[in-house]
Parts: structure tokens; sequence; C-alpha cells
């Protein structure tokens, strides 16, 4: 017998209760990092091969942290699908220990090697001391990101993500006022360059993952007890730890993806990684408006594989995906539509200018069939099952990497390759993902 199922229309508005505060915040981190890119631009077009160069390594390690978090928002919300809050407490403890634990090895790793990894990326010259300078301060932001990390995936869990949000439009302040200041030393503070932007970006995270643990702390949204946290109970980490390696590794598999390309892209045309960061981050302008319906689907599929509601955790995938898509098509119809007159808030080079203008359309392609590999893999790992992304992610970095040295190598398309690429990888996936979740929805039907 098939427990009752809500509307579209309420089920849509749970969907915006847990998504739309997510969303808010990309898109505030996403100005952050958009407002970034175009001050370095501007200060110096290098610049943003520094940055790039050392964020898709770094970025590569920060996705597979956060991905160790899911396996917390997955259980959590399973937990409370149940109605067992106190295994939601208990579980949440165990990771915020656990997970601080692992973001301190982080830092001494990026402090440690992190001039060494941009080496190995392929750069040199002033690109590898401005890279090499500002990782090593990025690497502090490690000192809060495990207990930031664990507290939002408490929240995503619970279903409250709104002081997720308040907390990162504090952070994206704060750091676009620092980056004025020390990317061009204005009113009297030091012109930094580029490392001024890590320092404004260390100082603005610190202040912000401290505020979400605080809030917390106080909201009692769970009952965690901070004795639980220092006396984790032994066990509980070892299940949620499982789950986020899948996911981590599957992360990592996409983010070596990258970086595999941008090291092939280095040997072909160093300044070439500083346009692929242009379109970089206009790509993640669509995701980051559906980032937060993929977290509403793990939250809101996870609570339904809880109270064992197979039918309607389907039924919820789908329509995340729905919204995704529909969130691709305003962003795509922009992009297709003043293509050069968005070039131009990243430089004023009109050669730059008319060959990114050209990709921007393939971009926002690759928007549609990412969004359905983000946010159906979501759905899929809110069930419980983070293996199979796993294995057609792994598939897809071979092809991928193979692919894009064909297109850089044999046909010579520069930055180009690496678009095409995407577009390639992304859409096989889409098929592959969206049909595994698709026939397991028809086996509760």
């Amino acid at each position: 017998m098939h427990l009752q199922q809500p509307s579209l229309k309420h089920l849509s508005r749970s969907i915006l209760t847990i998504a739309l505060p997510i969303s808010l915040q990309n898109m505030a981190f996403y100005l952050q990092s958009f407002i970034n890119t175009a001050f370095i631009g501007h200060y110096r077009i290098d610049g943003l091969s520094a940055i790039n160069n050392a964020m898709i390594p770094f970025f590569m390690f920060f996705s597979f942290f956060v991905a160790l978090s899911q396996g917390t928002t997955v259980f959590i919300a399973q937990a409370l699908g149940a109605n067992d809050q106190r295994k939601a407490a208990r579980i949440a403890e165990s990771s915020l220990f656990h997970n601080q634990l692992i973001s301190f090895v982080y830092v001494a790793f990026w402090i440690v090697a992190g001039p060494k990894v941009l080496a190995l990326m392929g750069t040199g010259g002033d690109i590898l001391a401005m890279g090499g300078s500002y990782i090593r301060v990025m690497a502090l932001v490690y000192c809060t990101v495990g207990m930031n990390m664990t507290a939002a995936a408490i929240y995503q869990g619970a279903g409250n993500t709104i002081p997720i949000m308040v907390t990162t439009f504090l952070r994206v302040v704060l750091n676009i006022i620092l980056d004025y200041l020390l990317i061009f030393g204005n009113h009297g503070f030091p012109r930094l360059g580029v490392t001024g932007a890590a320092y404004a970006t260390v100082i603005s995270v610190t202040v912000s993952n401290l505020a979400l643990f605080a809030a917390l702390l106080r909201s009692g949204i769970l009952p965690i007890r901070v004795g639980g946290i220092f006396r984790p109970v032994k066990g509980i980490y070892i299940h949620v730890l499982g789950f986020g390696l899948q996911t981590g590794a599957e992360f990592l598999l996409w983010s070596c993806a990258q970086v595999a390309m941008l090291r092939m892209l280095n040997v072909f045309d160093q300044l070439g990684a500083g346009l692929y960061g242009i379109l970089n981050t206009l790509l993640n302008l669509s995701v980051n408006l559906y980032l937060g319906i993929g977290i509403a689907a793990t939250t809101l599929v996870g609570q339904a594989t809880g109270a064992t509601d197979h039918r309607g955790a389907f039924r919820t995938g789908n329509i995340c995906a729905l919204w995704s898509l529909v969130l691709c098509t305003i962003v795509g119809t922009v992009y297709w539509g003043i293509p050069e007159r968005i070039m131009h808030i990243f430089t004023s080079d009109r050669a730059v200018i008319a060959s990114l203008a050209s990709l921007l359309g393939i971009v926002a392609l690759v928007s549609f069939p990412k969004a359905i590999n983000i946010v159906i893999g979501n759905a899929i790992r809110g069930t419980g099952d983070p293996r199979w992304m796993l294995i057609t992610q792994s598939i897809g970095t071979v092809l991928i990497i193979l692919f894009a040295a064909y297109l850089l190598f044999v046909r010579r398309l520069g930055v180009a390759a690496l678009v095409w690429a995407n577009l390639g990888d992304e859409l096989w996936r889409a098929v592959i993902n969206y049909g595994r979740f698709y026939y397991r929805g028809l086996k509760h039907r």
C-alpha cells in the first residue's frame, strides 16, 4: 500500500524551502568569486592563471572534504525520517569531532606541499610564484572548515538551510570589502595583489565558519552536547566515513580530470588556464542556482527513504531535476543573448572577448546535463547509494581526459577543447545516471 503523496505544489514548496536559502547563499558566494575574478583580471591578467592553477587542485581536495560531509547529511536525514532524533544527534557529534581532525591535516598539507602541487601543474615563473604565495595563505581556511562543513551538513539533513545562508552572506560581504582593500591597497592598506585575495578569503571564511558553528550549538535543532563532541560514540563515524569516502572519491575523480586537463592546457598555453577560469566562473552561475535544489533532493529523498516511502523519493527526485533544468534555461538564454557584454566584465582585450564569447553558448549547453548529474546524483545518494555515482565518474574521468587530449594536441582547439570535453562527459553521464534513477523508481511504483 502506497503512502499518500503530497501535491506538486506542496512538494515544490518543500523543495524551495530548503533550496532557496542554499541558492541565495551560493549566489552570494558566486558574486564573491565573480568580483574576485574581475578584480584580479584587471589587476594583472596572469594573476588569473596563478589563481586558477592554484584553485583547481585546491578545490579537488576541498571537494573531497565536502563530500565526506554528505554521509552526515544523508544519515541524519534518514534518522529524522525514521523519527530518531537521538541517533541523529550522535551522528552529528561524531562527525563534528572527526571532520575537524581531518581539517587540521589539510592545513599542514597545503602549507608544506602547496607550491609543489602547483609545480606539478606545469606552472613556472611569476605564475608559480604568485600561485605558491596564494595557496600557502589559503591553507589557513582549513583551520575551521571541518566544523563548518559538518554544521552545514547537519542543518541540511534537518532541512533548515537559513543559518547557512545568513553566515555565507556575512562571509561574502566581508570578503568583497577585504578584496578591495588588500588586492589594490586602498585606504592605506598594503597592496598585496593576488596574495591579498587569499588573506581576504581566509579572514572572511574563518569569521563565517565560527558563526555557523556557534549558531548550531545554540539552535537546539538536534540534542547535540558539547561533551558528546569530544567523546564521540565509537563506530558511528565508520558508517558516515564509509559513505563519505565513496562520494569523496567521486568528487576527487572529477576534480582529477579537471586538474589533468588544466595541466595539458598549460603545456599548450599557460595563459589559457586563466581564460578557462573565466568560463568556469560563468558555468558556476547556473550550478550555484540549482545546487540548492540538489541539496533539497538529498534531504527530502533521504527523509522519504528513512520513512520507507520509495515512491515519494522517486517523485521528489524528478521534480527537483525539472526545477534545475528551468533555471539552466533562464541562465542559458542570457548567455546566448549577450555573450560579448558578459565577457567585457572580465577583460577589455578585444581578442580575448571575441574568443571567449564564441564559447559561452557551449558553456550554457554544458549546464543542462551537469544539472541532471548533480541533482539526480544527489537523489541517488539520498537513497543511501553512493557507489553508483562513483562508478560512472570513474569511467568518465578516463574518457574526458582522453577526449580533451585529442582535442588539445591533435585538433589544436586550445581552451575550446576543455569546454567540448566537459560537454561530452556531462552528457553521457546524465543519460546513464538518470536511467539508473528511473529504473530504481520503477521497482517501487
